[in-house]
């Protein structure tokens, strides 16, 4: 039997104490057989709607079947770095309409799905799911080539298991994708964003990245337009599925390493799935921001780079990218050392890196009477870190009003500001 959260274990004992049977299927139970510990609890008993919205009023109606129990919190971090996630458990209690047997096969396509564990009964698996469980194999609980055709996300939903458990399929599962692979250019981009943001974040990433490139469905993932590699790239990807799994679990992270190998048509590999804007820009950048960070050899080339970068976040992002490609590609981490020593001398020595480190602000400006237009003032204040980028002796009050009068009154000064001329 599955372990389960407190709160699942609340809801079973309420309803068996009412006289109910109830039944944990689907998902959560392939997770618990695999020692994992499952968020998303499928529930099915032969209480009706009414009397279960009684009993838990704090549900939420979902159609006329089925009552959703939310014990989750959403944790957000203002760190790119590290994961957003839920924690807590969300259940969703259905009303039996029939047999838990034809409930199983109605609703489920692999057989390791289609098993529902009882408090007191035997488990029913009426298509010997446990089995597959044990040896990690996704096999088709009937005819998927026409539920593929129907609803093509659920090819990406089984390859789940892939990412996440380290399944393997049977011949005639990968024989029917392959025939499909098409239909799932169809698919909602969001829902392919999500399936396949899980997996490339799971244990087993990189037979995942050999299987869907093997099964012809990277055209799903990164857009007809966006399968463009040359050899180096085919060499990359190849390198990515053999040491993805040895790089942290940070989804940004690991989607940008894959989208790397697409370099000739990054942009459109990128674009093709809808990212949420501020990962999209992430993306995006990598392109041309990780070539410029990995030839950094100085300070004053590193604090530029910081700040061309934006904010500490999105420099960390590309820090800790740029060495996971170290631990993929094997590539020396020479350039990596010296990086780390110059920013640690920079950081010591509380070198001024961002506008906010300047002796003086936008308001400062106006004051010295050299604009009297806040935007303008502004723009100025933030031309300044490339002076003091270069000498920090410059981060004085005349030294950088002196500057930005010469910005001001001269676009030449300004455009090349952080240019050292040759004499």
């Amino acid at each position: 039997m599955i372990k389960k959260p407190k709160e699942i274990n609340q809801i079973i004992k309420k309803l068996t104490a009412a006289k109910y049977d109830v039944y944990c299927a689907g998902q959560c139970v392939t997770a618990g057989e695999l020692g994992e510990e499952p968020q998303d609890w499928d529930l099915y008993t032969d209480c009706p709607q009414d009397k279960l919205r009684e009993m838990f009023p704090e549900g939420e109606p979902l159609g006329t079947r089925t009552t959703r129990l939310d014990y989750t919190e959403y944790v957000e971090y203002d760190d790119v770095n590290i994961e957003d996630r839920y924690e807590g458990i969300v259940a969703d209690v259905v009303t039996l309409q029939g047999s838990m047997k034809d409930q199983l096969l109605q609703t489920y396509f692999f057989t390791c799905e289609a098993i529902a564990e009882h408090p007191s009964l035997a488990p029913i698996d009426p298509c010997e799911g446990l089995k597959d469980i044990r040896k990690r194999l996704l096999r088709p609980a009937g005819d998927v080539e026409e539920v593929f055709r129907r609803n093509p996300i659920q090819i990406l939903r089984g390859l789940r298991y892939v990412g996440l458990y380290g399944f393997d399929l049977t011949k005639d599962l990968s024989e029917s994708i392959v025939a499909c692979a098409g239909e799932l250019l169809k698919a909602d981009k969001e829902e392919i964003l999500y399936e396949f943001s899980l997996a490339i974040n799971g244990n087993y990433a990189g037979k995942y990245l050999r299987m869907i490139k093997g099964l012809g469905l990277l055209p799903a993932l990164v857009g007809p337009e966006g399968m463009t590699t040359d050899k180096r790239g085919q060499t990359d990807y190849e390198g990515l599925a053999e040491n993805i799994d040895k790089v942290k679990h940070i989804t940004l992270r690991r989607l940008a390493l894959f989208y790397i190998c697409f370099d000739r048509a990054y942009a459109k590999a990128v674009s093709y799935l809808p990212h949420d804007e501020l990962d999209l820009e992430y993306l995006l950048d990598a392109k041309k921001l990780l070539p410029k960070l990995h030839f950094i050899g100085s300070d004053t080339q590193l604090k530029r780079f910081i700040y061309r970068c934006g904010s500490w976040d999105k420099y960390n992002f590309y820090d800790k990218l740029s060495k996971a490609q170290v631990i993929v590609y094997g590539y020396s981490n020479q350039r990596i050392i010296g990086r780390d020593a110059i920013l640690k001398q920079v950081l010591e020595e509380r070198q001024p890196i961002f506008a906010e480190d300047l002796r003086i602000d936008a308001d400062d400006i106006i004051e010295a009477g050299i604009t009297d237009d806040p935007e303008r003032a502004d723009e100025l204040w933030h031309m300044l870190p490339d002076v003091v980028h270069e000498n920090v002796a410059y981060n004085e009050r005349e030294k950088l009003l002196k500057y930005a009068k010469r910005f001001h009154r001269s676009k030449f000064s300004a455009t090349f500001r952080d240019v050292k001329w040759l004499r």
